[in-house]
């Protein structure tokens, strides 16, 4: 059992990333509940009260008391900020007024409501916009949401309850919450509190419980509700296990994982695990090791289609490097409290298989700890290939890595015999080991192999008495020559194990290399521009890409038309995918399963506060780029759209001290 974790370079960077872009920004604490009544703003205004009895500066920036006696009566006692009269067509409507309470700078501020659309004439067109806005000025915001109002649960709450939801909140917004309290009461009790008028006026409250708040609704919201609530409590206990370093699985809910590979037979064990994952309703994970062994064309062709597969079922894909592919797979498991893995078993049981293989399987059985392992038995169809190319893949090397081996071992042969009567054969045996040590640096595995048997077979015949024949009369020749053939043999693997592991390290460093310096040269960035200079730099050095940038309108939420970077690529028919992906953020264009015949790869540039714009990425050699090199990109993604949020922001401020 891994006790504990190894810090995992991009799981460190997100953390770092998403600690320096809350460093200023305002705590935010969500009071949710399945639907209207359920006590959200009753709750949300105890909170307020205990904060203020604790020293805490509170106010109230906007709160529906919806004239319940109740609530109205915990709002005496805290300052109210004034709501801002504004005319719409020969009516006067009030909404909250932001720029009194950043004039008055609380440190924590009431905000009812959350999903609430603004009247025209307001600053934001939603609500939940001014309640960034708070927080990004360092401003604690209290508020309230019901789960119909969760942008990704809007559609099956309509298809639930028949009623259309017009006021949503992005799922990025709702993430942003430090602290999610449920409000929860049993559909019988909301049931009373609607026939007592304490949800609805009398005459509405008919209406409601035969519509909207029929018991079976209720039960399927309040079951939405707790999942979520569950989901974000999962992921602070994942936050929480990485910070402390904890290895061990707690088996507080179902997770399950599966390993997939360029093999035809992952493909089975995808769906194998999505239909498990279904069945209990459990998030799962599709894991990729990159050992630095390199992958034919085929098998990364392969490799890319079952990534694809585990994508469109739902998986969580995860890619790591790692020499060792059950320590890869386990630390995986570990970092995201996984408790069940799944895992295949070949068909394949001869004694050379056997003897060969890694025996991964028995590995992962051996070594999951706590966790559960399923283990699922190969077809017969699928076999069948797995066995032709694992008896193919015993030839690893290149036909000019045997032509050099067997050049070696002759050359070392013809110099060595006329001296044999002067030094000795011991002493050429042990040459004959250091010419393994040396060819191991530069062969491949099986070609190492192939010399330690030459090895043995000229040290034999042509040097162990009797010569010129195979057959040896003392005993401890034949101990010598045995034990020499095993150190051979030992030496090839720790030194090919050695190599395999040393390409790893260099794939990580590299890696590592190419982020530290683009977030080297982000953080000195002052202006769009140069954030966008240096992502094309980063792009055309590390992987013969160029870009072009389209960032989100001054005013309202669409996609602009301006072009940053290599304008020759602003084509209308690509500017069209790009709004597509910005509107519904989701990479779309070349290299997707959407809109692919765009001459670029459009992925929306996304932080927890929204997407600020679109970047169109053509790789020069039209090649797709392999999953690992996918993963980087998107770190690098993530970095550019945090660094272009920033100077959008710097620009809004001084926007604002300019026009005050």
């Amino acid at each position: 059992m891994i006790e504990e974790l190894r810090p995992n370079p991009d799981a460190l960077l997100r953390k770092i990333s998403k600690e320096e872009s809350s460093k200023h920004r305002g705590k935010f604490k969500i009071f949710f509940g399945m639907c209207a009544g359920v006590g959200k703003t009753y709750t949300m205004l105890e909170a307020a009260h205990a904060a203020k009895k604790d020293g805490k500066d509170v106010v109230v920036g906007y709160v529906e008391t919806h004239k319940r006696v109740e609530t109205e009566r915990l709002t005496q006692d805290l300052e109210i900020i004034p709501r801002k009269k504004i005319d719409y067509r020969g009516t006067e409507f009030e909404e909250m007024d932001i720029d009194a309470i950043l004039l008055r700078k609380p440190q924590i501020v009431l905000v009812d409501e959350l999903a609430h659309s603004n009247i025209t004439g307001s600053r934001h067109l939603k609500r939940y916009q001014d309640v960034k806005e708070l927080l990004e000025n360092g401003i604690d915001v209290y508020t309230t949401i019901n789960v119909q109002h969760v942008e990704s649960r809007s559609v099956t709450v309509n298809e639930i309850t028949g009623v259309a939801i017009n006021e949503k909140v992005p799922d990025s917004v709702f993430d942003l919450a430090t602290d999610i309290e449920l409000v929860d009461i049993s559909p019988d009790d909301l049931l009373k509190r609607l026939t007592e008028g304490k949800v609805y006026i009398p005459t509405k409250t008919t209406q409601a419980t035969q519509n909207f708040f029929r018991k079976g609704n209720l039960h399927a919201l309040r079951e939405l509700a707790l999942r979520i609530t569950a989901e974000k409590v999962d992921s602070e206990l994942i936050n929480y296990k990485r910070d402390k370093n904890i290895g061990e699985v707690w088996k507080t809910t179902e997770k399950l994982l599966v390993a997939v590979g360029p093999g035809p037979y992952s493909a089975k064990l995808i769906q194998w695990t999505r239909r498990m994952a279904y069945n209990l309703g459990a998030q799962w994970f599709a894991v990729t090791v990159e050992t630095g062994i390199q992958l034919s064309e085929n098998d990364k062709l392969n490799l890319n289609k079952n990534i694809q597969l585990a994508e469109r079922l739902g998986a969580t894909v995860t890619n790591i490097i790692n020499a060792d592919v059950v320590e890869g797979i386990l630390q995986v498991a570990h970092e995201n409290n996984v408790n069940q893995i799944i895992i295949g078993r070949s068909l394949n049981t001869n004694w050379f298989h056997t003897l060969l293989s890694k025996n991964i399987s028995n590995r992962i059985l051996n070594e999951s700890g706590n966790i559960d392992v399923y283990v699922i038995k190969a077809d017969k169809s699928v076999n069948t290939d797995k066995k032709q190319k694992f008896q193919f893949r015993l030839i690893t090397s290149k036909l000019n890595d045997y032509l050099i081996a067997f050049g070696v071992v002759a050359i070392i042969t013809l110099i060595c015999f006329p001296f044999t009567q002067f030094v000795g054969y011991q002493t050429i045996g042990l040459i004959y080991l250091l010419t393994i040590t040396i060819l191991s640096l530069f062969l491949g595995r099986s070609a190492v192999v192939f010399t330690a048997v030459l090895n043995s077979i000229a040290w034999n015949f042509f040097f162990i008495p009797p010569l010129f024949t195979f057959h040896i009369n003392k005993i401890e020749d034949i101990i010598t020559l045995s034990a020499n053939f095993i150190i051979a043999m030992v030496v090839s693997i720790l030194i090919t194990r050695i190599k395999k592991i040393h390409r790893v390290l260099t794939i990580n460093q590299r890696h590592s290399v190419i982020i530290n310096s683009l977030l080297e040269n982000l953080n000195k960035a002052t202006s769009i521009k140069e954030v966008v200079a240096i992502a094309r730099q980063e792009l055309q050095h590390n992987f013969n890409a160029d870009a072009i940038f389209y960032l989100k309108e001054k005013q309202g939420k669409g996609l602009a038309k301006r072009v940053f970077g290599n304008s020759e690529y602003h084509l209308m028919k690509d500017y069209a995918v790009a709004v597509w992906a910005f509107n519904s953020n989701k990479a779309a264009g070349k290299y997707t399963d959407t809109l692919n015949d765009s001459s670029l790869q459009l992925i929306p540039l996304t932080t927890i506060y929204g997407v600020w714009g679109v970047i169109g990425v053509r790789f020069l050699d039209n090649k797709a780029p392999s999953y690992d090199i996918k993963r980087l990109l998107k770190i690098i993604y993530e970095q550019v759209a945090l660094s272009i949020e920033r100077e959008i922001n710097n620009d809004k401020r001084v926007e604002s001290a300019q026009n005050y």
